[in-house]
């Protein structure tokens, strides 16, 4: 296979290329809506990734097979081709790599040090500790550095220092149950993280800081699966009323802390936030956008913004916003099941005659065997349906009945 696949003639590259430049430092699926909005903007758009069947490479300008874990071979590329913008697009561990290419460049967007706290999770609590932003303990755990003589308060939660989609996280309660986790991970060549489990309500924050100033343009409210798991099954629009007013508050309040602290500028973020009466406590944050089907349709169907296409607005130097001003009562629901046979799937027509359904996309078929849920790739690939309603309730309500509608063999 060729290691670049460039759509149009040297010739005509030569004109395109009086367009600005955009460059996409990991293409998988994801992606794709990101490469889209940008060349609706007239932007010439090269994406790399080092999958050379990665589903953007295809939609690109020119998709370049490139291992984005090595910097030099990325920044060889970035000589290269000169573009005048990264374009961020969800992904994990290797987020850094952008933030060193815009600190090397001296292009807009997260530097560097935002991205390498961002993708490690001992890090990100070490320095937002630092500012006093994460009050808990934290201890590294591998093969080599063991579980013994750790001050312990339980519950606690151990999970991978790098990567996220709610992978190997152990939740536990006890000595036993700590010595259990660790013999798993025991043999696992990667470091993990112990630290206090926090109660509270879960969100997900999706906006953006542009010049210094945080903008949030959707909350949303999750619904999880039972522990020990921590995986989301579903998310629900929150509108900023008189009701939520104080919620806003506190969240803005302490966004905008940790985004100082973590350096986070002229980029839009994700973030997952756990909030109880007494404290605040970001789980996850990163300067890119949310994957799942939240970025590129959950979030515009909710504000009526698009993050990426604002985002790349504001490259061009375009007027942009990131504030909406108005939140339709929606939730974005996965297929949650216990595990079983998959035996019948009702028919839309028959579920939207008492379910307000604006968007379908099942992937499951009948007789698919569905196994437990324990993390992303578990659930993600079987779709997802979008519901709108007066309020929490009513969308509760929905998703358990038109979920019921489904029959499952040693299953609910």
């Amino acid at each position: 296979m060729e290691n670049s696949r460039i759509k149009i003639s040297v010739n005509e590259r030569e004109q395109v290329m009086e367009k600005k430049v955009g460059m996409v430092i990991g293409a998988s699926q994801d992606a794709v809506h990101t490469i889209k909005k940008a060349q609706q903007q007239g932007i010439y758009v090269v994406a790399l990734d080092g999958n050379p069947h990665a589903g953007g490479l295809d939609y690109a300008d020119e998709g370049r097979v490139v291992d984005i874990t090595d910097m030099q071979k990325v920044c060889q590329e970035v000589e290269r081709i000169k573009p005048d913008f990264i374009l961020p697009v969800p992904i994990g561990r290797y987020l850094i790599t952008m933030g060193y290419v815009n600190e090397k460049y001296k292009l807009q967007g997260a530097m560097y040090e935002a991205t390498k706290y961002s993708t490690d999770k001992y890090l990100f609590h070490y320095k937002l500790n630092e500012y006093g932003l994460r009050s808990t303990y934290e201890y590294i755990v591998n093969k080599q550095q063991g579980v013994k003589n750790l001050e312990l308060f339980y519950p606690a939660i151990m999970k991978p220092r790098f990567g996220s989609g709610s992978r190997d996280i152990f939740y536990i309660e006890n000595e036993e149950q700590l010595q259990s986790a660790y013999c798993t991970i025991a043999g696992k060549n990667e470091d993990f993280i112990l630290e206090r489990f926090v109660e509270g309500v879960e969100y997900g924050v999706d906006g953006a800081v542009i010049d210094g100033k945080l903008y949030i343009t959707l909350l949303r409210k999750k619904n999880m699966t039972p522990l020990p798991q921590r995986q989301a099954i579903a998310y629900t629009a929150v509108s900023r009323n008189t009701e939520n007013e104080h919620l806003f508050y506190r969240i803005e309040k302490y966004l905008k802390s940790t985004t100082d602290a973590l350096e986070y500028n002229n980029c839009h973020f994700q973030v997952d936030l756990i909030v109880n009466e007494n404290e605040l406590f970001a789980v996850e944050m990163a300067p890119r956008p949310t994957g799942h089907s939240v970025h590129d349709i959950f979030v515009p169907m909710v504000t009526g913004l698009d993050l990426a296409e604002e985002y790349i607005k504001f490259l061009m130097g375009r007027e942009y916003t990131f504030e909406a001003q108005n939140i339709r009562c929606l939730r974005i629901c996965y297929f949650y099941f216990e595990p079983g046979v998959l035996k019948k799937i009702p028919e839309l027509q028959d579920l939207k005659e008492n379910a307000d359904i604006v968007m379908w996309k099942c992937n499951l078929k009948e007789k698919d065997t569905l196994e437990k849920v324990i993390n992303g790739h578990t659930i993600m690939g079987r779709g997802f349906f979008i519901i709108q309603g007066k309020n929490e309730q009513e969308l509760e309500e929905q998703n358990q009945w038109i979920l019921s509608k489904f029959k499952i063999e040693n299953g609910r």
